[in-house]
């Protein structure tokens, strides 16, 4: 039988351990759980539970909506938007014959005036308990890469894979010209692997290339250097198959990833190995591409009906050797929340990446975004909050 925590005493500690150096009348603010004296007395409880520590800590036997009730608590606007989402959704998938639909989002409540540094931590803190939970009932977890995903899998607590095969893989190999910003894939599929306590289950695709130059595709027409990455051994487990065996990649039970938006990419060094490889034609990206989720380039909504566009980005995406569209389709098609296949699971922290996250949504099953990005998604879905 469940013994419900205080949902006032889990937004109190999941708050403070997000922003340890707010005070106590600040905190009561956001959580909205009365006076100083409380937060104080929850905090103090808090941590003679265990549910505070470095990062805030769900009790075991917190039931899914208690859970619930906590976190959109936290966005008054919580249900509204997912409702929203979840139909915007539904219809792109219609649109576009695809299967696959979003079913619940995660808001971390991160202050908009906190430096975008700071942010990106308090968002990580915020973000790995519910990613937690995700991983720990998948069979299977493909990471990519970035500062978002790197800030929340350093803050992930410790899981007991309870003698279960758990498998962690790459979604990607890596950038030649480029050291990765945050975490590589391989990086983040190894620290998760440790989390689980599973070291020897996490294959790695350090030292292979992430994608084929086009000058180099255009010359190969038998499949070289298509062959030449495959001799990874990893590489041919997650994507070709092993000795008569399926890829992993057809069974993947998550794929946890950020979501990147032309606008400013530019920086990441992802965009910048694309843009090399393209032979420069940084340009051509940014006018045919709305952005990229794991590596693979969306075209812009108003080319979606445009042939010659089309193809051209669908040539750039068959240049990359991670995970293709494909993949991401299989992997939410078959996304079941109640049976341990969360399907892709988004990142995203700047309100900068809401055009990028509403155009992907048939690609998304469960989106977890920062205070700031949900009050954009909510005022373009929504509009503006209409006073009282």
């Amino acid at each position: 039988m469940r013994s419900e925590v205080d949902p006032d005493l889990l937004k109190v500690a999941w708050v403070h351990a997000q922003y340890p150096q707010m005070t106590q009348a600040e905190l009561a603010r956001i959580a909205d759980v009365g006076s100083q004296a409380q937060v104080s007395r929850l905090l103090n409880l808090a941590r003679e539970k265990g549910i505070l520590r470095e990062v805030f800590t769900f009790p075991a036997d917190t039931s899914d909506e208690v859970r619930r009730i906590v976190e959109q608590s936290l966005f008054p606007r919580h249900n509204e938007l997912e409702a929203a989402l979840v139909e915007r959704s539904g219809e792109l998938a219609d649109r576009r014959d695809r299967a696959a639909t979003l079913k619940r989002l995660h808001v971390v409540p991160v202050p908009r005036d906190m430096p975008a540094d700071k942010a990106l931590d308090a968002f990580g803190r915020g973000a790995s308990e519910i990613v937690f939970d995700y991983v720990d009932g998948t069979h299977s977890c493909m990471s990519a890469w970035g500062r978002a995903v790197g800030a929340t899998v350093k803050f992930l607590r410790e899981g007991d894979s309870g003698g279960r095969p758990k498998a962690f893989m790459p979604v990607a190999g890596e950038p030649q010209n480029h050291s990765p910003n945050g975490v590589s894939p391989s990086d983040a599929a190894s620290i998760m692997a440790q989390r689980w306590r599973v070291p020897d289950q996490a294959l790695s695709l350090r030292g292979v290339q992430a994608r084929i130059p086009r000058s180099v595709a255009t010359l190969d027409r038998d499949g070289i250097a298509r062959k030449l990455v495959a001799f990874s051994q990893h590489y041919k487990k997650i994507f070709v198959g092993d000795a008569g065996e399926r890829p992993l990649i057809e069974n993947v039970g998550m794929i946890l990833t950020g979501i990147g938006d032309v606008s400013t990419s530019k920086d990441d060094p992802w965009f910048r190995e694309t843009s090399e490889a393209e032979d420069n034609e940084e340009n051509r990206v940014l006018d045919l591409t709305l952005g990229n989720i794991g590596g693979v380039w969306l075209p812009r909504p108003d080319l979606e009906d445009d042939a010659k566009a089309r193809a051209e980005v669908d040539q750039m995406n068959e240049r990359w050797l991670g995970a293709q569209l494909k993949h991401f389709l299989r992997c939410a098609r078959h996304a079941d929340l109640n049976r341990g296949r969360p399907g892709v699971v988004v990142l995203a922290v700047e309100p900068t990446k809401s055009k990028i996250i509403l155009a992907a949504l048939d690609l998304i099953n469960v989106l977890i975004v920062s205070y700031s990005l949900a009050e954009q998604l909510a005022a373009e879905l929504l509009g503006p909050v209409t006073p009282e």
